[in-house]
């Protein structure tokens, strides 16, 4: 239990794509003007995890193949991220990116550090200690929650440093590309 407690709160709490963008939506419009957005990842967070649990009871035997085809396409998906992070202006049709229930929604359920996190959440850690489909799912919720307090606490980061975020842009956005590079290549470490 404790080294499951352990994996969900430093897998969720250190820097990926939803991470980065919450952030970035938050510092843009604060935290009541980006809680569409950021309802939508956290409703993208809970759709993953439902479905990772369906998907784990119905196509075990497929997950390791399926699991492998995913980090190619996650680490493309990263790198086209970062991209668009370094590259975009603060100009209206930019920000307007990040801040729909929809755009939250998707750049979620197309987070590859998500989708592996409840592939190796489920193989490694939930299908070990949970007996039943009952424990699975409370182990699930625990993990849903503990995901939208961390993905919280970058919005709230955002928000509350907007000022030095704003006065930073450009380094903001060069750490913020890098750090989201970093999350592409450990897909593979």
């Amino acid at each position: 239990m404790i080294s499951f407690l352990i994996y969900i709160t430093v897998t969720s709490i250190t820097p990926g794509p939803s991470n980065l963008f919450i952030m970035l939506s938050a510092k843009t419009y604060g935290m009541h003007g980006a809680r569409r957005f950021i309802n939508g990842i956290l409703a993208g967070f809970l759709f993953l995890a439902l479905v990772s649990l369906v998907l784990l009871y119905s196509l075990s035997d497929i997950i390791p193949e399926i699991q492998v085809i995913l980090k190619y396409i996650g680490f493309i998906y990263l790198l086209f991220l970062a991209y668009k992070t370094f590259t975009m202006s603060m100009n209206n049709n930019e920000k307007k990116a990040y801040i729909s229930f929809k755009s939250g929604f998707f750049i979620q359920i197309f987070n590859m550090k998500s989708l592996l996190f409840f592939i190796t959440l489920l193989g490694a850690f939930i299908m070990q200690i949970a007996d039943n489909l009952y424990m699975t799912i409370v182990y699930m919720g625990i993990t849903v929650l503990v995901g939208w307090a961390c993905l919280l606490i970058w919005g709230f980061a955002g928000s509350f440093m907007k000022n030095i975020l704003n006065k930073y842009d450009l380094a903001f956005r060069i750490i913020m590309s890098l750090l989201l590079v970093y999350s592409a290549v450990s897909i593979f470490m």
